[in-house]
């Protein structure tokens, strides 16, 4: 399994992981293909550099989406943001999301950011245990998200 840059020519394939992902989790997602391209298309406008795959051989498994220019309102200075992290169902416990995550915490070091936010949908209770092994605290909400931080 590798970690690599996202590359234009991917974006079909991660649409569809992301659809197949948010499965059972469509309060917290979009919904219809030409939304999530759009999503996508944001995504890549915040932080190009940010944005990486993860492939076991040539099929696709994971995605994410970080943001080294973010501002945060609550602490009034840029900080590192993860806009998505996302695991194909049929790699969970594969070290899949484990290998993104540190990935994730690299790229905000090396930006020399000292804080990581990122928000979940509050019945998203495998993500925020997931987030939680690695240091993340629950540190507000706003309606059914809930943000969690960690500091570098």
């Amino acid at each position: 399994m590798n970690i690599e840059l996202f590359d234009s020519k991917y974006k079909e394939d991660v649409v569809n992981l992301y659809l197949k992902s948010y499965k059972n989790l469509e309060e917290y997602a979009y919904t219809h293909k030409e939304d999530v391209e759009v999503y996508l298309n944001w995504l890549s406008r915040r932080d190009i550099a940010g944005l990486f795959i993860a492939k076991d051989k040539d099929k696709i498994v994971g995605f994410m989406a970080l943001d080294g220019n973010w501002y945060s309102k609550k602490y009034n200075k840029i900080v590192g943001a993860i806009h998505e992290l996302f695991v194909d169902p049929g790699y969970f416990n594969k070290g899949v999301g484990k290998a993104m995550m540190e990935k994730a915490i690299e790229y905000f070091k090396q930006r020399h950011l000292d804080a990581i936010e990122l928000w979940v949908g509050d019945g998203n209770q495998r993500a925020m245990a997931f987030y939680k092994k690695f240091g993340f605290e629950e540190d507000g909400r706003y309606n059914f998200w809930i943000r969690m931080v960690k500091y570098l």
